[in-house]
């Protein structure tokens, strides 16, 4: 025991002494591989209609590319002989030099070229830390690196917790299981904080750690665990918050933001939620984490560690913008994608072992201890896998359902759902929900509503096609997917922990199944009843979704949709009957109808610009006679 404390106290000097005492490996990224083209036909999951794509220009970006540039060698002189020198990309170096400076505490700002107050970089020659693209072996010794770095900091999480629990006066016990919910149930979904690097600066002081980002974290993951630590919590972040906000931008106030505007959103609080990721991604930008690429290391002589935070942080940013856009209905906020791919390098939580068990939390599953079996967490690939498709999410609220882009054609939804097959196809097979083969026994819920917002954005991406029979299957075809993955849900966790990602998801598909519902049984329609359970019992611990169901329940009240054959001529009134019919898109707009919003009540919800909100009803925007003689039969 005294040999061990001994290591203890070395290994924490060591740590408190900077990463400068670290030999770090001169690593290389390499290039994105260029995209595999998707197969011509697919497996009977793939729902989008496929039609030919008309002649005109071609959408600038699929899912998976990042602007390309060229690359020259430079020579490095100070460089250890025995390795590769680094490569680097000149027209990086040049935009870097635009838009980032370090000020004079050494911190990384971002300004535009019109700012009065950059002064460019000078990055004539590279640092030793450079990480330019090189050789696969190269990304071998960075992910050797991190993985490493991980390993070594996840044996010091007992110190950490016992100096946390004494700094903010918590019951160890509690924090730990806290922070265990929330590892488990919150982050895998949104990885908005880099565990390493939080439990490491945790026991050392760190600049990953915060008084505030713990307060947060255990306060977020109280709701499944004890309602009255989450008040006394909560009480306590806002006191620490209105320091936070007065200091120059951080990363971890930037990921407590984060989680309180996920926490608000959950709560039903809608402005808070919408100020509190404002805030975050104006102070993402203020420290320039679309710049994540190896190339930034030339700024300050980065650590692997602190590239691989601001990459994920990033995209963590990127990730939550498309969610609360969707619930909120309102415009994407962070629409700038990095050069570099979506390729996290840490994937050492990849194989950590997944289990809903932790001393007294079985509640949390409705399976007994030892029944749910041995699975992988495969929280890294599901998470980029996620970012990849909130990427084609993005487009489809612009395109689709942006006031500002008036003119809804089929070619975009073409190139949307070739889009859409694409990333289906490529997702890793342990990360696909087959709902004609599912298994006995529900995966991770992040894997499951990873698949629930796959099926949700085909519905999204569909909808305002879906007076044409065709594209309505679709829509239909994709909501009773999604109810064999809630039934799977249920069966291994219940209802009453779902967040408010699956209840978005849950809303979207009984959007589609309302029409078919209301000439069939009404609210005892079963795929129906399947989404109204979920949302009530859900409500519990995530009032948000008292709203959706209201909005549900209303639209099941109205009369049934008329809908004319293929080969009958919409008139203006059928066609506004069909639409008054349905219920809007996003839950949290809800005009009386499409064609008479309430402006004094849309100004009071804190949303000063009309065009900012998204079209609740998208149909109002197409030819539904042009589209009916072109739609598949």
């Amino acid at each position: 025991m005294a040999k061990k404390l001994q290591e203890a106290e070395e290994t924490i000097q060591r740590l408190q002494g900077g990463e400068s005492s670290i030999e770090r490996p001169e690593v290389n990224v390499p290039a994105p591989d260029t995209m595999v083209q998707a197969p011509t036909s697919f497996t009977n999951e793939n729902l989008s209609t496929r039609m030919p794509l008309p002649p005109g220009p071609s959408m600038e970006r699929n899912v998976f590319e990042v602007s390309p540039t060229n690359h020259q060698t430079r020579s490095n002189k100070s460089q250890d002989p025995n390795r590769p020198a680094p490569v680097n990309t000149d027209a990086a170096q040049d935009a870097l030099a635009i838009d980032l400076s370090v000020d004079e505490h050494g911190k990384i700002c971002y300004y535009g070229p019109t700012s009065a107050v950059h002064e460019p970089l000078s990055l004539d020659s590279p640092s030793t830390n450079s990480l330019g693209r090189g050789e696969g072996s190269k990304r071998t010794d960075l992910r050797s690196y991190l993985v490493s770095r991980a390993k070594e900091s996840a044996i010091w999480e007992e110190f950490a917790l016992g100096n946390a629990s004494l700094q903010l006066g918590l019951p160890r016990q509690v924090m730990a299981k806290l922070l265990h919910l929330h590892w488990t149930w919150v982050a895998p979904m949104f990885m908005w904080v880099y565990r390493p690097a939080f439990m490491r600066d945790m026991t050392t002081g760190g600049r990953y750690y915060s008084e505030l980002l713990l307060l947060v974290l255990c306060a977020h993951a109280s709701k499944y665990y004890d309602s009255n630590h989450a008040q006394l919590l909560s009480s306590r972040v806002r006191v620490l918050l209105g320091d936070e906000i007065q200091k120059p931008s951080s990363i971890p106030t930037i990921q407590a933001l984060l989680q309180l505007s996920a926490r608000e959103l959950a709560q039903g609080a809608i402005s808070q939620a919408w100020l509190y990721s404002g805030m975050a991604f104006r102070m993402s930008a203020d420290l320039g984490l679309q710049h994540n690429g190896p190339d930034i290391a030339d700024l300050k002589g980065l650590d692997p560690v602190d590239l691989e935070i601001r990459k994920r942080l990033f995209w963590s940013c990127y990730f939550w913008d498309k969610a609360i856009s969707l619930y909120t209905g309102r415009l994407p906020a962070v629409t700038e994608l990095p050069r570099s791919p979506i390729d996290f390098m840490d994937d050492s939580a990849e194989s950590e072992t997944w289990s809903p068990y932790f001393e007294d939390t079985s509640p949390l599953t409705r399976l007994a201890p030892g029944q749910y079996p041995i699975m992988q967490s495969h929280a890294v690939s599901c998470f980029a896998n996620s970012c990849k498709l909130s990427v084609i999410i993005n487009d489809i609220i612009v395109q689709l359902y942006s006031k500002r882009s008036r003119a809804i054609t089929e070619s975009s939804l073409n190139d949307i759902t070739t889009r859409l097959d694409n990333w289906r196809a490529a997702s890793p097979i342990h990360l696909r929900c087959n709902p004609e083969f599912l298994p006995t026994i529900c995966p991770p819920p992040h894997i499951i509503s990873q698949n629930l917002l796959y099926f949700t954005t085909v519905i999204l991406a569909h909808r305002p096609f879906w007076s044409a029979p065709a594209y309505y299957q679709v829509c239909m075809t994709a909501a009773l997917s999604m109810e064999k993955l809630l039934l799977l849900l249920e069966s291994s966790f219940g209802f009453e922990n779902i967040t408010y990602l699956m209840g978005y998801c849950i809303y979207t598909g009984a959007s589609a199944v309302l029409e078919d519902a209301k000439n069939n049984d009404g609210s005892t329609h079963p795929t129906m009843q399947t989404f109204l359970r979920a949302l009530n019992r859900g409500m519990a611990k995530c009032p948000l979704l008292e709203r959706s169901l209201h909005i549900i329940i209303k639209g099941l009240k109205r009369a049934p949709v008329y809908r004319a054959p293929p080969d009958q001529s919409l008139s203006d009134t059928a066609a506004l009957a069909t639409i008054n019919s349905y219920i809007p898109a996003f839950p949290y707009l809800d005009p009386v109808s499409p064609n008479d919003f309430d402006m004094d009540s849309y100004l009071n919800s804190m949303s000063m610009d009309a065009m900012a909100s998204l079209d609740c009803y998208p149909e109002l925007q197409i030819d539904l006679d042009e589209m009916m003689r072109h739609a598949p039969a």
